[in-house]
């Protein structure tokens, strides 16, 4: 293995380098305190408690790899834990004893974390390249062990299983009609119970409408049929875009009601999944109920002090829900609008960024929203035809190989499956959901080679390939 130290220099980039690069015994408080401050804006790391980091930050070596480097080969003992910095890392596994054989499985990126079978000693699943410049965070084995006995729980949620915490489950989880994907991911996220805040969220905006606009919740007739206490998906809409600056459009607060709308907080009386901003009848959750009482006199007031903050967060929360809508639909029924939404989106996903925008606008037009409630659900097996490339929009996904077990995990903007549509192969290997409510972006193999196979070719010769 050849490593580059990055000598200390006198932009503050460098301060935290500087003191990982003494011997532990050498730190002082205020090192530690520098290392700190760098570790903190790690995502990976931000959900550890301050003794675990302060230790980290007290035993942790800084290291920074060329790219092209091989920092430990597939078979070899460990000696030491990784997590990564900055840059990106690719794992290659042989089915041989010839490294030239080895196949690029995945890419790690920023705040992955990888080397846990040092901790019981097991040779190494994969050999482990970087990709670009990297930085990486070292601990060696006898104090991530130390670190392991104390904190296992913390740490657990970055190492891949046996050690991370992962819930069993088994393919009949598995979805396997992918044209009905949407429509069953959408029906089981509607009939989960609502989150204690989006819950509130509703109740706040319904007492808020009584309280301010009460004629907008009445009983309805359309085409000689009565609807109980609905509202109109227009005056909703209306109503937001009065109650706050925040609300920037009314594609905007669209958004908005579909985020209540997806949790099942706001109904449509059909029970369509997405929110229109046309003369359709919309129903709160409170008011599914007859006879339902009206807010008294208290809970308005308590209403109207949290409808700031309320919309606040409805604001923020607005744009994904506005877009995992628009996802939903079938390409044939996205509008102009709806294809620039998306089409802003892939501009910051990371692994499309080597695509041209042209590519991107093509993307925009057939990529497709998948989402898994369940973590341990299998989304392919190693060995099936590939028929879909995927990126994580939200969550992450382990990479399992018969015989090796977990070789590393995915998360949020990474891609896999690339592999299998650019060589015509099997699937190199199986990929497990790590966590609940995983969401992907899917490009089918006909749109794939249409707008992607040339482009994936050439990345294949140049990367060695990605996972399955």
């Amino acid at each position: 293995m050849v490593a580059v130290q990055t000598s200390p220099n006198s932009s503050p980039s460098a301060e935290w380098i500087c003191c990982l690069d003494k011997r532990p015994s050498e730190r002082s408080g205020e090192d530690v305190d520098i290392i700190l401050t760098r570790l903190r804006e790690v995502k990976a790391f931000q959900r550890f408690p301050s003794p675990l980091l302060l230790q980290i930050c007290a035993c942790a070596f800084y290291e920074c790899l060329e790219k092209g480097i091989t920092l430990f080969r597939q078979g070899d003992i460990g000696t030491s834990w990784y997590a990564v910095l900055s840059g990106s890392l690719d794992v290659k596994v042989s089915e041989t004893a010839n490294h030239q054989d080895a196949v690029t499985i995945c890419t790690l990126g920023i705040g992955t974390a990888f080397g846990e079978s040092i901790l019981d000693n097991t040779p190494r699943h994969a050999t482990i390249v970087s990709r670009e410049t990297s930085e990486l965070l070292r601990i060696e084995q006898r104090e991530f062990k130390s670190l392991w006995e104390k904190y296992r729980q913390s740490l657990a949620g970055l190492l891949a299983p046996p050690y991370g915490a992962m819930e069993s489950g088994s393919n009949n989880d598995r979805l396997a009609d992918k044209d009905n994907m949407n429509s069953d991911s959408a029906n089981k996220a509607h009939n989960k119970i609502p989150s204690e805040k989006l819950q509130r969220s509703g109740k706040v905006l319904r007492n808020a409408i009584l309280s301010r606009a009460p004629h907008m919740i009445r009983d309805r007739k359309y085409h000689l049929k009565t609807y109980r206490q609905c509202c109109v998906g227009t005056e909703l809409v209306d109503w937001l875009v009065l109650q706050s600056a925040c609300v920037l459009t009314r594609s905007h607060a669209v958004g908005m009601w579909q985020a209540l709308l997806e949790e099942g907080v706001l109904n449509h009386v059909d029970q369509e999944l997405g929110f229109q901003d046309k003369y359709l009848f919309y129903r709160f959750l409170d008011d599914e109920e007859e006879d339902t009482p009206l807010p008294s006199e208290e809970e308005k007031r308590e209403s109207e002090e949290e409808l700031p903050e309320t919309i606040l967060f409805l604001a923020q929360i607005g744009p994904d829900a506005l877009l995992r809508m628009i996802l939903r639909k079938s390409p044939g029924q996205r509008t102009g609008d709806d294809l620039e939404i998306i089409y802003d989106e892939l501009l910051h996903i990371k692994a499309l960024a080597h695509l041209s925008n042209t590519v991107k606008r093509e993307l925009a037009s057939v990529v497709i929203f998948e989402s898994h409630a369940k973590a341990g659900t299998v989304l392919f097996n190693q060995g099936e035809e590939g028929t879909s490339w995927y990126i994580i929009q939200k969550g992450s996904v382990n990479v399992v190989i018969y015989g090796k077990g977990v070789v590393c995990t995915l998360h949020e903007g990474d891609d896999f499956g690339k592999l299998a549509l650019v060589t015509d192969s099997p699937r190199a290997a199986s990929i497990v959901l790590r966590e609940d409510n995983c969401h992907f972006l899917r490009v089918d193999k006909e749109d794939f080679n249409r707008i992607l196979r040339e482009v994936a070719v050439v990345l294949s010769q140049d990367y060695g390939g990605s996972t399955g």
